[in-house]
């Protein structure tokens, strides 16, 4: 590595010497909102020699090898006054523009022209958020439920993308976790990405990334947006929303307080049986009213020491607290035995989590940049559940209380080194370090009998990570990136009593990504990836806590989950805006949730279980498009997915078609009607078969005032989101459904007043396991 690392210096200096620069820049109107079409020139000092033209591409222009020299640049677009300025170059320079409206008075105008909101590239996905069909929402898992392939959780606690899975999330360049993002304000978002073949400068951990980018560059002063959402789904739903951002020309504070009341309605019903043990059961759970709270809130710093260097610090509290009675109705039979049981449960549960960082930045000279940072993270579940049944009408009586508590505390710390070898190459390399504690308690109280069991479980993880990555463009047609991510970790998981770990762990594994890119021409770009990458189980699937459902049958995790392994190929053929994509893949060990039981059990058990293997293959078509007043957005892949496991009952894989369509029309000068969704057919994945479901939705959005949005939106008109499942596995036989609380009605109201701050807020996340903490 020390003579790789001196080979690329060597270079950088000898490349440097020619004292070649980039002048990248972005332009915007006097809304901050990019201007898309425009020319960009580059003078000599004196304004007589025309040196560099280009124009602008959504908003952004860039100008390659230029020596060091004063130059004069002219930036001008139709129906804007034209900006001139005098730029000095001794280093790669960024710019942002504001051109001001040349103002002409008419009469009777109207624009109809509507802007794809949604475009694609390379076979990656980007929503303008400023759009107004999105900009109008108050809740940034909203917007994102809008990208083609990603789906959002029924119970909005997690995100997947079809055939890739879990994301990481960034902001920026900076990783973030999902409860910082839904504390964001849909206000202060600028755009966001899927990006689903990844660079190898994020972390090993995802195979897909979601690409949040901030507004930049307004003015100085303080910002407010205020927001309210009525949701009409089986209950009731308020979500309220308060964001604040203030500087005074150079230090940035920003402030989200977000209260959220949600009735969430939830139900499931599943008939499993273990022929082997004479056992079958048909149960139906409902909770007519989960009584939710959510509180988010967030506060940041960012001081810039000089235009390179800045210290920052950002803090995050989330409180969910849930309050909900519902009732199981089974039916049992246990060898000759039969029992008709209704079961009525109260639980009483609270969550907070917590997490701030610190961040320092600093340029060691031209082509070296330092940034290290701490982090400290903290979740905490108090779970208190008293359990009544009635078997066969004898009488409600209270069986069991028990008293869960489940604790876990992350720091983490990382120093990173960027390095320009030249302009078109640099080196990325560093080291990241993680430690993780958690003490899962339960506590089970039979008031019958008098007898209690407890149970407390630690676990602990550690990771040390090194990495480098070198990225280079080799002449006018090729891109290539190589790079590798070294990771060594322990895990240890004992029960308090016991002289001996129930898991104990130690693994070393190299996660190499390679990436090459080919330019055919001005609109054909052709890439292909490969990749290593790895999937971790959230720390609170490794604890013993429970949760009740049936006599028979509990919710819980699984102490011995270990990582999903992934290798992949994909590949992106873009052709002007339509991206024609595909990939194969294998995972190791794949995660998936199932009812197991075994001999000795009293109980069976739904958790995430680890499957032997996994494969298959997907291919698709994206196409956006815009004609006057109207914009369309359409998506349709092919995935076969295939699971294979030792105990389980394995049925041939057949492929699946998700389609997925948008459709914007500007009915009025700030008036759209939208109408989309997604459709899924029936999936046969080896092991386990899903049902298929079309899914619509519809919104009408309106501006008053430039400053007042209001929507009226309604998501799954075809209240299609029930989750049909059923497999063979370990001598369990099971078919069920989820229904999802889909249908809704929502009203959004949005205000902004005030300023806007005139720099961009830096602050990343160095722990890079923050969603494995929930």
């Amino acid at each position: 590595m020390k003579h790789v690392l001196s080979i690329f210096v060597t270079i950088g200096i000898v490349v440097n010497a020619e004292a070649q620069f980039l002048i990248k820049g972005k332009v915007f109107d006097a809304y901050n909102q990019p201007i898309s079409i425009g020319d960009v020139l580059l003078y000599s000092v004196n304004k007589e020699d025309l040196v560099k033209y280009t124009t602008l591409v959504d908003g952004s222009f860039e100008f390659k090898e230029v020596a060091q020299k004063e130059y004069w640049l002219q930036v001008s677009a139709l129906g804007y006054e034209t900006h001139s300025q005098e730029i000095s170059i001794s280093e790669n320079l960024e710019l942002s523009i504001q051109l001001l409206e040349d103002v002409t008075e008419l009469k009777s105008v109207e624009v109809v022209a509507l802007k794809n909101p949604i475009t694609t590239k390379n076979g990656n996905f980007k929503i303008d958020v400023q759009n107004p069909v999105f900009s109008s929402m108050v809740d940034p898992l909203e917007v994102l439920s809008k990208l083609p392939n990603v789906q959002i959780s029924p119970n909005r606690e997690s995100i997947s993308v079809v055939a890739k899975g879990s994301p990481l999330v960034y902001l920026g360049n900076q990783r973030i976790s999902l409860d910082e993002f839904i504390a964001l304000s849909v206000d202060s978002i600028e755009s966001i990405e899927l990006i689903n073949n990844p660079s190898p400068k994020y972390e090993a951990e995802g195979r897909a990334v979601i690409l949040i980018q901030l507004k930049q560059n307004t003015e100085k002063g303080t910002a407010v947006t205020l927001g309210e959402t009525v949701s009409f789904r089986q209950n009731i739903n308020n979500y309220i929303s308060g964001n604040g951002n203030h500087s005074n020309g150079k230090w940035n504070l920003r402030g989200d307080l977000n209260y959220n009341t949600i009735g969430q309605w939830e139900s499931n019903t599943f008939a499993f049986a273990i022929p082997e043990e004479n056992i079958s059961s048909d149960y139906l759970v409902l909770i007519p009213d989960n009584k939710r709270m959510q509180l988010n809130s967030g506060l940041g710093f960012y001081y810039p020491i000089n235009d390179n260097d800045y210290i920052s610090f950002n803090t995050i509290f989330r409180r969910q607290t849930d309050k909900a009675g519902f009732e199981t109705e089974t039916l049992l039979q246990n060898g000759s035995e039969v029992n008709e049981i209704i079961s009525e449960t109260q639980n009483d549960n609270q969550r907070d989590y917590f997490s701030g960082n610190f961040n320092f930045n600093k340029q060691l000279n031209k082509n070296l940049n330092l940034f290290t940072g701490i982090q400290y993270s903290a979740f905490n579940q108090k779970l208190h559940t008293d359990i009544s049944n009635n078997y066969d009408n004898e009488g409600l009586e209270l069986d069991q209380t028990r008293n869960q508590d489940y604790n876990i505390q992350s720091l983490a710390a990382r120093v990173d080194f960027e390095q320009s070898l030249s302009e078109n190459s640099r080196l990325d390399f560093g080291l990241n370090w993680n430690e993780a504690r958690a003490d899962a308690f339960s506590e089970v109280i039979l008031p019958g009998t008098g007898n209690q069991e407890i149970t407390n479980y630690d676990y602990e993880e550690n990771l040390y990570a090194i990495y480098a990555n070198a990225e280079s463009r080799i002449g006018e047609k090729f891109n290539f990136n190589l790079g590798a991510r070294v990771e060594y970790n322990q895990v240890k998981g004992q029960l308090k009593n016991d002289l001996q770990p129930l898991v104990e762990r130690e693994n070393t594994r190299i996660f190499p990504k390679v990436g090459l890119s080919f330019t055919i021409d001005s609109t054909k770009t052709l890439s292909l990836n490969y990749t290593r990458n790895i999937n971790r189980p959230n720390f609170s699937r490794t604890s013993s806590v429970r949760v009740f459902i049936n006599p028979f049958l509990e919710a819980g995790n699984n102490v011995d989950l270990i990582p999903t392994i992934t290798n992949e190929v994909t590949s992106n053929l873009q052709v002007g805006n339509t991206s024609i994509f595909g990939g194969v893949y294998t995972n190791q060990n794949p995660r998936y949730f199932l009812i197991g039981y075994s001999e000795n059990d009293t109980v069976a058990l739904l958790a995430e279980n680890n499957m032997d293997k996994e494969s298959g293959f997907y291919a698709g078509l994206t196409v956006p498009f815009s004609h006057k007043s109207w914009s369309s957005t359409n998506s349709v892949s092919l995935t076969c997915n295939k699971i294979k496991d030792s105990s389980a009952v394995f049925t041939k894989a057949q492929p699946y078609l998700y389609v997925y369509t948008d459709q914007q029309l500007k009915v009025a000068k700030d008036t759209i009607v939208s109408v989309g969704g997604y459709a899924l057919t029936p999936r046969k994945e080896g092991i386990i078969e899903r049902n298929g479901m079309v899914v619509l939705n519809a919104s009408v959005t309106t501006t008053i005032f430039k400053k007042f949005q209001c929507a009226l939106r309604f998501n799954d008109i075809t209240k299609a989101m029930n989750f049909d499942e059923g497999y063979s596995i370990n001598g369990v036989e099971a078919n069920g459904t989820y229904y999802a609380d889909g249908r809704e009605m929502a009203l959004s109201v949005k205000y902004s007043f005030g300023g806007n701050s005139v720099n961009k807020f830096k602050n990343k996340d160095v722990d890079e396991n923050l969603n494995r903490i929930k």
